[in-house]
C-alpha cells in the first residue's frame, strides 16, 4: 500500500483506533530481551491481555520530519550523521521523509532504498518559517494511523533548528490583564508555555512516539520555554527531545536517537473497557525494570 493512501485515516478521530488496543513503546535494560513470557500488564489497575510483543529486530517505520530553517553548517552535520546511520539499517526498517515547512509534505515514501532516502534528505532546502509546532500533531496522527493499520513499530523523528521567533504565529505578545498586578499572563513566555501544553495534551491521544533532535540551543526566555516544552511534549508520547548545545553534540544526538528508536519494543495491550477515557498502563517483567509510556488519552 502506498504511503499516501495511509494518510487517509487522518480524517478519523484517534479514539477510533485507541478503543481496542494500545501499542506501548518499551525499552529494556541493555542486553536484556523482552518477550511475552513473564510479562504482565494492567490498565487502570485492572489486568489486561498482552496481545503481542515486537522486538528491535522486527519491522519498523521511521518517519523523519525535517524542519530546517537556520544554519546550513549545523544542518549538514545532522544530515551526514542521519544518512550514515540510515545506511546501516536492515531492509525491514523503512524510512520515510517529510518536510515541516509550509505544512507537512511527503518528500519520500517509506522505503528501505537508502539512496531514495538520502536524495530526499539532501533535497530539503534550509530556510523559511519554522514548522514543528504546526505539524507535529498531524505527524502523530499519521504515525498512529500507520501503526494501527499495519501493526508495525512506528516512530517519528523531527530534525529541527527552529527558533520560536521564526513562526508565523507571534509568541511574544501575551495578553495583559492590567487590573491584576499578579496576572501571570504578563510573562513573556506565557503564550509559548500555553501552546506547548495544548500540543502535549493532543499528542497524548496518539500512540506513535515522537522524538526531537534540536540542532541549536538558544538561551533567550522564549526559546528556553520552547525547548523545555519540546521535552515535555515528546515525553507525553514515550519519546524524548535532545537539544544540542555545541556542534560536537549534533552527530552524537542524531545517531543516539536513531539507535534509541530502533532499540524499542512495542507491546500491544487489549483495552477491555471501550468507554475508558484515560489509560494508566503498568508493565512488569522478569526481564527487569522497563522504561515505557504509562499514560494514554483515549477519548
Amino acid at each position: 500500500m502506498q504511503f499516501r493512501k495511509l494518510l487517509l485515516p487522518l480524517i478519523l478521530p484517534l479514539a477510533m483506533f485507541a478503543a481496542e488496543n494500545i501499542q506501548v513503546p518499551v525499552w529494556t535494560p541493555e542486553g536484556v530481551a523482552l518477550g511475552t513470557d513473564g510479562l504482565t500488564a494492567t490498565i487502570g489497575g485492572e489486568p489486561t491481555d498482552v496481545l503481542s510483543v515486537q522486538a528491535p529486530t522486527d519491522d519498523l517505520m521511521l518517519l523523519v520530519v525535517l524542519d530546517l530553517t537556520d544554519d546550513l553548517a549545523l544542518v549538514e552535520q545532522a544530515r551526514a550523521a542521519l544518512l550514515a546511520r540510515i545506511e546501516s539499517m536492515p531492509a525491514n526498517h523503512l524510512v520515510g521523509v517529510l518536510s515541516a515547512q509550509n505544512g507537512l509534505r511527503v518528500l519520500a515514501e517509506p522505503t528501505s532504498d537508502h539512496e531514495k532516502v538520502a536524495e530526499a534528505i539532501r533535497s530539503q532546502q534550509v530556510g523559511g518559517r519554522a514548522g514543528l509546532l504546526e505539524t507535529v500533531e498531524e505527524a502523530s496522527r499519521i504515525g498512529t494511523a500507520v501503526m494501527q493499520k499495519s501493526g508495525v513499530r512506528v516512530a517519528i523523528l523531527y530534525i529541527t533548528d527552529s527558533d520560536i521567533n521564526n513562526y508565523r504565529e507571534a509568541f511574544d505578545n501575551p495578553t495583559v490583564n492590567r487590573s491584576d498586578n499578579g496576572d501571570v499572563s504578563r510573562r513573556m513566555d506565557s503564550l509559548v508555555r500555553e501552546r506547548m501544553s495544548r500540543v502535549s495534551a493532543n499528542l497524548s491521544k496518539g500512540q506513535a512516539p515522537v522524538f526531537i533532535t534540536h540542532l541549536s540551543y538558544r538561551s533567550d526566555q522564549l526559546n528556553v520555554a520552547y525547548q523545555t516544552g519540546m521535552i515535555s511534549l515528546t515525553a507525553a508520547t514515550g519519546g524524548n527531545a535532545l537539544i544540542a548545545r555545541s556542534n560536537a553534540e549534533i552527530p552524537q544526538y542524531v545517531t543516539g536517537t536513531v539507535d534509541h528508536i530502533i532499540g524499542h519494543y512495542s507491546v500491544k495491550l487489549a483495552v477491555k473497557n471501550p468507554q475508558l477515557k484515560k489509560a494508566e498502563v503498568a508493565l512488569q517483567s522478569n526481564a527487569g525494570e522497563l522504561d515505557y509510556r504509562a499514560t494514554y488519552l483515549l477519548n
